[in-house]
């Protein structure tokens, strides 16, 4: 959650449970500001806003607050450009029940002295992530221009009817450390009042993965070192404050173990205890591995798993001092490192057997209900195949081998039954394939035979029933053409050649309507099909409709441009002077009854433009037909490269048909 200045967040309502919290304070230094020393601070305020005692102002000498709830990390050193960070731990229940306000600052050291201002602090932030998931909760973004201050509030959590909640705070003061302690120290009613601000544009740089702390302890010969002095009155935390440039630091961050310290006795007494409790999953882990090589169910092993390499890593983290079973540790390790390795390929052998059911279970499903076009029974077969590889790859050694051996026998009798089903859709998709060919050849009759032989032993092979529509409209059946484009749409609805080849049927049949439906399903399917504009262009200039006509003629032309069709594209342009040219009346050939429209036998010249149908010359490549493959290479068919009522559209001349 993102807040502005002013915003709260409230723990029981957004974080329900919440103990452990961590809080962490970011911001970047410009390269004037690179010499700056900025402090980081909390104040732990009571009822009435101020500190109760000393020990709960948290600061460079003073990193843990004396009820063992709040812990400050070492700051990170300002770096120029870079980020810098300062971290604390919370747990909220162990917060005194004094504490009502918890306030987080950083100050710039002795600004006045170097004319320093938060000016040249940018990209400022405060977060708050749950310690126990890692997870970040709230964030505030301080995008304000502090131009003249050298201290600013970022947030403060506080308790409101037992609950507590956080507040973006982002107020900037004019003062130092000094003047914070005077503004909280108990008895001390001198407060500084925050500077007004204006927004200005800010985002944070924050890259911190939590837990992110180290065990900085500092040498004792270091301790006696000559060190620069800083005074913070009153007295008691002068004490405290002194001696800043070394800042002695207890041993209580210890992020190599995940584990929050919070104090040299609560927060290490925690820390064994949890030492404790890895010690006692061990013991547990060293019994059940004698049994996890004899397991096959998988989600245990997948839990065993990762148990074992948590407690192992846990067990390697804990460290050689008294009270921690450091020895215990290392003879523990020394009995569950062995077992990584046999359970890591019990786990694999177990994952694998059940990989291998599942894709069974597809392969089975895929295939029901026959029947399927080839590409079904090659998915199934392939299934089958994935399965086979994994069952015959697990180790003879894995107990789950026997139970592999058994499902293998059942798994390549399936993949057999399979195969023979490919065989004979491959069978049937050759002899559609030579229909094809026939089709092209102009053999009629045997690419009937062909189409026939395919179907029946798979019928459903939309391609053979597209060429059997195509076959049998060359013999003048117009009725089973159709029948058949029906039945290769039934299996394939987005074939334009049967779209195509069913709407010329209509129009030999006198429906021009249903023809021009049949074209304009052939353009949704293939909108660069060229024929289907030229043809519905047609339709349309007889019928009136010359605008619409025209405008299909000319799509068609560019189409056939593109295609680098030539003789179409003539043919497209010589349409569009046909439909434009005033015409009394059109006539029409009945091939029925060889009658035109005036009642005069076709052929007869008349005076004005007759409007026939006429065979044109396009490349296979306008039609968009799926193809099954074979072992050869076959020209695809369609109705517009065959000799049948194929491809058909109206110019002056007289159709060859």
């Amino acid at each position: 959650m993102q807040l502005s200045k002013g915003e709260r967040f409230k723990f029981s309502k957004e974080a329900p449970g919440l103990k452990k919290i961590v809080i962490a304070l970011g911001w970047q230094v410009t390269e004037t500001g690179q010499s700056y020393e900025i402090d980081v601070s909390a104040f732990m305020l009571g009822a009435d806003g101020k500190l109760p005692n000393d020990k709960y102002f948290i600061f460079y000498n003073n990193l843990q607050s004396c009820d063992g709830s709040l812990l400050q990390s070492i700051p990170d050193k300002n770096n120029r450009g870079q980020e810098n960070k300062s971290i604390y731990g919370v747990i909220l229940e162990k917060i005194n029940a004094e504490i009502e306000e918890i306030t987080f600052a950083i100050t710039i050291h002795e600004a006045d002295k170097i004319k320093a201002s938060f000016s040249n602090i940018k990209n400022a932030f405060i977060k708050l992530t749950n310690l126990d998931t890692g997870s970040e909760l709230v964030r505030y973004e301080l995008k304000e221009n502090f131009s003249r201050e050298t201290a600013v509030e970022f947030g403060r959590l506080y308790r409101k009817n037992g609950d507590w909640r956080f507040q973006a705070v982002g107020e900037g003061y004019q003062a130092g450390l000094q003047s914070l302690v005077d503004k909280y120290k108990s008895g001390n009613s001198n407060n500084i009042a925050p500077s007004s601000r204006e927004l200005a544009a800010g985002k944070a740089a924050d890259d911190l993965q939590l837990p992110a702390w180290e065990l900085e302890v500092e040498p004792e010969a270091e301790a006696e070192q000559p060190r620069q002095t800083r005074r913070v009155q009153p007295s008691r935390i002068n004490n405290q404050v002194n001696n800043s440039r070394s800042r002695k630091i207890p041993a209580a961050l210890l992020a190599s173990l995940g584990v929050l310290m919070l104090g040299t006795g609560a927060g290490m007494s925690a820390f064994m205890r949890s030492g404790n409790e890895t010690l006692k999953q061990a013991q547990i882990l060293v019994v059940e591995t004698q049994n996890a090589e004899k397991v096959t169910d998988v989600n245990w092993l997948r839990s065993f798993d990762k148990r074992l390499k948590e407690t192992i890593a846990n067990l390697e983290k804990i460290p050689n001092f008294p009270g921690f079973g450091y020895q215990q540790a290392r003879a523990d390790l020394l009995k569950l490192r062995p077992s990584l390795v046999p359970v890591a390929q019990n786990l694999q052998a177990a994952e694998s057997l059940e990989k291998a059911q599942q894709l069974a279970m597809e392969a089975a499903v895929v295939v029901q209900k026959p029947p399927h076009p080839m590409e079904v029974w090659h998915q199934s077969q392939s299934k089958w195949q994935q399965a086979i590889a994994l069952l015959e790859a697990i180790d003879s050694r894995t107990p789950v081998y026997n139970l592999a051996q058994n499902k293998l026998s059942n798994y390549r009798a399936n993949r057999a039954v399979i195969s023979q089903r490919v065989a004979i859709a491959q069978k049937a998709a050759n002899f559609s394939n030579q229909g094809s060919l026939k089709v092209q050849k102009g053999d009629v009759p045997g690419a009937i035979a062909n189409f026939t032989q395919a179907l029946a032993l798979n019928p459903n092979i939309p391609q053979a029933y597209l060429g059997l529509g195509i076959a049998t409209g060359q013999q003048g059946n117009k009725q089973q053409a159709i029948y058949n484009y029906d039945r290769a749409l039934q299996f394939n609805p987005n074939l334009a050649e049967a779209y195509f080849g069913r709407g010329q049927a209509y129009y030999e049949l006198g429906n021009k309507q249903k023809a021009i439906g049949d074209y304009e399903q052939a353009i949704r399917v293939n909108p660069n099909y060229g024929l289907a504009y030229l043809e519905r262009g047609a339709i349309r200039c007889m019928l009136g409709t010359k605008s619409q006509a025209v405008a299909d003629f000319n799509q068609a032309g560019e189409l056939f441009s593109k295609q680098g069709d030539g003789k179409n594209y003539q043919l497209a342009q010589s349409f569009i002077k046909d439909c434009h040219e005033p015409i009394a009346e059109a006539a029409i050939c009945d091939y029925r009854r060889k009658i035109d429209s005036f009642g005069r036998p076709c052929g007869r010249s008349l005076n004005v433009p007759i409007i026939i149908r006429r065979k044109s010359v396009i490349d296979a490549s306008n039609s968009d037909s799926t193809n099954i493959k074979s072992n050869s290479s076959v020209e695809k068919i369609s109705p517009a490269n065959s000799d049948s009522s194929g491809t058909i559209t109206r110019s002056r001349r007289r159709s060859r048909r």
